[in-house]
């Protein structure tokens, strides 16, 4: 009988996947100035995600600011090329005007071993 409640226990335990976060874990990104360079990354963490996966938008319109996955040179074969991360969102830019925008971050993990999980994240950037 002990075997038996040890083999459920690891099956169950089996289904239970992450939880996907959305970093940082505070609602405000890093204050910006207008007419001057801003960056700022969003991390992904705890599970698999792509290109159709994440969802990322910056309202009102017109900040100045664009996101963009981060990407990661590599050499394979005498070849060179560029991959595209998908867990580490990169806020960059020249802000045009002052006011309070926001970044929202959506999507979902994709299922491996554990089905796939939602996350959504809304920050605040105050443009100074």
């Amino acid at each position: 009988m002990k075997y038996l409640i040890y083999i459920l226990i690891l099956i169950v335990s089996g289904c239970a996947g992450t939880h996907p976060t959305v970093l940082p874990e505070k609602n405000n990104l890093k204050v910006a100035t207008v007419n001057h360079k801003y960056r700022d990354v969003i991390d992904l963490k705890g599970g698999a995600v792509n290109e159709s996966s994440v969802s990322v938008s910056i309202t009102p319109n017109g900040s100045g600011l664009v996101w963009d996955p981060e990407e990661v040179k590599y050499g394979f074969g005498g070849e060179d090329g560029i991959n595209k991360d998908y867990h580490r969102i990169i806020i960059t830019g020249i802000p045009k005007k002052s006011g309070d925008y926001s970044v929202t971050v959506s999507g979902f993990t994709l299922g491996t071993m554990h089905s796939g999980k939602d996350f959504y994240k809304k920050y605040k950037i105050k443009i100074k």
